[in-house]
């Protein structure tokens, strides 16, 4: 849900808040302000975009079973980086760094 613009103008706000603090003036002050209002407005942008395509998924065909695959998808997404049991290098020793088993 949260896109590359999305993530952008919520740093750029939280970089202005911080400079607000460091320098209290009302020019900070409006410079964050509008950071603000901007960031507000790519979050509601990027949360109508991503539940009109929900919607449109439920209305599908097989829109019944996809709130349950929704349920499921994050339960999967642990699984595959916690269980990684025997990776083996080139040489075939076992991997037990976690790091060179993910890039493998």
């Amino acid at each position: 849900m949260c896109t590359d613009d999305v993530k952008a103008k919520v740093r750029e706000k939280k970089s202005l808040y911080h400079v607000f603090l460091g320098d209290e003036t009302a020019e900070n002050w409006q410079k964050y302000q509008n950071a603000k209002k901007a960031a507000k407005k790519a979050v509601a942008i990027a949360k109508a975009t991503h539940y009109s395509d929900v919607n449109e998924k439920l209305g599908a065909h097989d829109g019944e079973r996809y709130p349950y695959r929704l349920a499921k998808d994050p339960h999967r997404q642990n699984e595959d980086i916690e269980k990684f049991f025997s990776i083996n290098d080139e040489d075939g020793h076992l991997l037990t760094d976690r790091k060179k088993a993910l890039k493998q």
